[in-house]
């Protein structure tokens, strides 16, 4: 079936539950279509947002966007740059975005796609600085805290679960996710999180067809405890939509399986690893 038939199947099975009338299509713009289509995709983002085995992806932290430090002597005129500019310098052409301002001397930015010219003039179209010697200066140490790197948070992150050691996912090293940016210490590792499924690559519309029937079942009883309040004035029927969904979500937790709930074993060197080996094995 296709994507949309899914959705139409599993939104039936909510409305059903609840004693509502069925609808021909998810996007038939009829009044019970119209309400569960205004609340279908936030409710897949928001049973996605925990760990499930079928939407686990690992990324290196290499793979990612690292995040720079860059310094300028003085702020930029008339205003300083905010999040979301790209800043090119004058005489290099090098580029950048700003991630984050943390002063209007100092920024949090993607890579510089090269060597900037010392004391050249670096403008995000509008706001300027004339930098002198020495400046514009960069580093990937940023030195934030108690953190050395950062990397920006991939786009189809929901539910972030360990920062794990490339040869052994029970060795685990310390994070911090800070709004868009996740500092570590380590750069030789895997990032491990839970994503958003979407259709064709969307960032809005979810992708079911790829989702375990159980998950499908989880969906439609979520739809049907949210919905029922709103389409009925049977309070039988808006207690039988809750027990339903309680019993759908711990079924949904016993398929997927023991690992469904993680641990944190975080920690930042390998004697942690060491001081665990019993057998040959890592705890």
């Amino acid at each position: 079936m296709s994507n949309a038939t899914e959705k139409t199947a599993i939104a039936n099975i909510g409305l059903l539950s609840i004693g509502e009338k069925v609808i021909t299509s998810i996007d038939s713009g009829k009044p019970n279509a119209v309400k569960v289509a205004s609340i279908f995709e936030g409710v897949v983002k928001e049973l996605l947002a925990e760990d499930w085995f079928f939407s686990r992806k690992r990324v290196k932290f290499e793979d990612l966007t690292q995040v720079y430090k860059l310094t300028v002597d003085t702020a930029p005129t008339p205003s300083a740059w905010v999040a979301g500019v790209t800043l090119t310098g004058a005489s290099s052409a090098v580029t950048c975005t700003v991630i984050e301002p943390l002063s209007d001397k100092v920024y949090l930015v993607t890579e510089p796609s090269g060597d900037w010219t010392d004391g050249e003039v670096v403008s995000d179209g509008t706001n300027s600085v004339d930098t002198a010697t020495g400046y514009p200066d960069d580093t990937d140490a940023l030195e934030h805290g108690s953190w050395m790197y950062g990397f920006k948070r991939p786009t189809d992150l929901l539910y972030l679960l360990k920062n794990s050691d490339l040869g052994c996912d029970r060795v685990n090293f310390r994070y911090s996710p800070e709004g868009q940016i996740i500092f570590t210490n380590q750069t030789d590792a895997y990032l491990r999180y839970n994503k958003w499924i979407g259709y064709e690559g969307s960032s809005t519309v979810s992708d079911v067809t790829g989702m375990p029937v159980w998950f499908h079942r989880l969906i439609s009883a979520r739809l049907a405890y949210i919905l029922a309040p709103n389409v009925t004035e049977n309070q039988k029927r808006e207690q039988k939509a809750e027990i339903e969904y309680n019993d759908a979500y711990l079924t949904a937790r016993e398929k997927n399986g023991d690992s469904f709930w993680y641990q944190d074993e975080s920690n930042n060197d390998w004697a942690y690893g060491a001081n665990n080996v019993i057998d040959g094995l890592v705890y």
